[in-house]
């Protein structure tokens, strides 16, 4: 009975939404997109992203980031093997005010090689 709770809890956590898995989503998709990916180039997106993610935290941009991905989740399309992400320029560039260009390049280049 006392391993009950802890274990709840656990899988509760997991269940929850969160960046981690949606970047993880979206360097999937751009791999499955452009079918140029080995397994070193998605782990590579996803190091990325994670690292933009911290930048962007420790700038106090958290919600612009999020923002920026979701708005990438939402919007991406697959045109031949090419992304595309209309309707995206407004919260990458307030991802950019925020937490500065290099965060922004680093999220654009990690999906956009």
């Amino acid at each position: 009975m006392k391993l009950a709770y802890p274990f709840t809890l656990a899988v509760a956590l997991a269940m929850l939404p969160g960046c981690g898995s949606t970047l993880t989503g979206l360097c999937e998709d751009k791999c499955d997109c452009t079918g140029a990916c080995s397994p070193d180039d998605e782990d590579d997106c996803i190091d990325n992203l994670e690292d933009a993610e911290r930048a962007a935290i420790e700038e106090g941009c958290e919600d612009q980031f999020d923002e920026a991905i979701a708005c990438m989740d939402d919007e991406f399309e697959c045109r031949g093997r090419s992304i595309d992400v209309d309707g995206c320029s407004r919260p990458l560039e307030n991802l950019g005010s925020c937490a500065g260009l290099d965060v922004r390049i680093t999220l654009w280049a990690a999906l956009f090689p």
